[in-house]
Formats: structure tokens, sequence, C-alpha cells
């Protein structure tokens, strides 16, 4: 195996055992409880290899955020399948799963209005108005609206579900709820 390989490979299970740790941390004693030495000893690194991946704690939890798009750029958009409905379906119930596995700690972290990444037409939004732009090719969505106000209307709808179970401190099913909201906006574009 080429050096540079391994030394890539290396690199990307170090990155892996630190954002590994630091979620499960993050999920059992909150993310302002959970110290970088916290983490650095449940990844069993050194605080300096900790550092020379995240310059921040903040920087490790944007990183997180981060591969949520890549995980809906990379794997959601081959794995929902179906026709536009049940893409769409699909689509919130990995939305729903994210939000789950990032833990309600930071996703209370995460909704706050002073997330630049809620400023952004995000990459995993691009996969939704991918799929919403098909679906009303083909007809099968209805719309005087355009792929991009839709994709947002969905947006504002299941970020809304999302910050209503980071008030209720997850005292209901994220992943339900989430599908019954959908399945109910759907409704409204397949007149």
């Amino acid at each position: 195996m080429d050096k540079n390989v391994a030394k890539d490979s290396k690199a990307k299970q170090t990155r892996e055992k630190l954002l590994n740790a630091s979620l499960k941390l993050i999920k059992e004693k909150g993310y302002h409880n959970t110290t970088v030495r916290d983490i650095c000893a449940a990844a069993n690194v050194s605080i300096g290899t900790f550092y020379s991946y995240f310059p921040t704690k903040n920087d490790l939890f944007f990183s997180i955020y981060l591969d949520g798009d890549k995980f809906f750029t990379e794997s959601v958009a081959l794995r929902v399948s179906g026709n536009t409905e049940e893409k769409i379906i699909d689509y919130f119930r990995y939305y729903a799963q994210l939000n789950l596995n990032t833990g309600l700690d930071l996703m209370k972290i995460l909704y706050q209005s002073d997330n630049p990444f809620f400023a952004k037409h995000r990459p995993m939004q691009k996969v939704f108005e991918e799929i919403i732009i098909n679906g009303l090719k083909s007809g099968e969505l209805k719309s005087d609206m355009d792929a991009s106000m839709i994709a947002d209307y969905f947006f504002v709808l299941a970020r809304g579900i999302c910050y209503k179970w980071c008030l209720y401190n997850g005292d209901f099913d994220l992943e339900e709820q989430m599908l019954d909201y959908i399945k109910l906006a759907l409704k409204a574009f397949k007149q």
C-alpha cells in the first residue's frame, strides 16, 4: 500500500474516532460539559492530535454539521427511491434520523439564530430540490411555486419540527412527527 494512502486512511480513522467519541460524550454529558480532554481520552488520542484536526471544540461541532451535508449528497441522494412522494418521505426520514443521531444537546445548539449554516442554501437542500424539480417535471407535484420555494417550504416545516423537539427536550418521536407533518404538507402539492 502506498505510504500516502495509508497515511490518509489513518488520518480519516483518527478523525472518525474523534467525531464518534465526541458525539457519544455530548449525548451523555451535554456539549458544554464535554471537554476536549474528555473527547481525547475517549478517542485514545493526544490533545495535540485533536487540535491538528479541529482548531476548537466549535470547529468539531461544525464538522459534524458539514458531515450531515456530505451524508445527504453522497448517500441519501442515492438511497431515496420510488415515486416523488416516496422520495420526499424517505428524505425526511433520513433528515429526522440525522437529527436523532446528532443528539438533542447538539441540536439545541444548532437551532440558534446565529448559526451561520441556516443562512446558506446547503448541499443537503440541493439534494432535496432535485427531488422537487423531478417531481414537478413528471407532474407528480403541482404548484405555482418554483422548486426552490417548495424546497424552502419543506425545510421551514422540518426545521420547525426539530426546533419543537428541542424545546420539548426530545419528549416525542421526532421521526414519526416529522413524517406526519411532511405527509400532510405533501397533499398541498399533489392537487
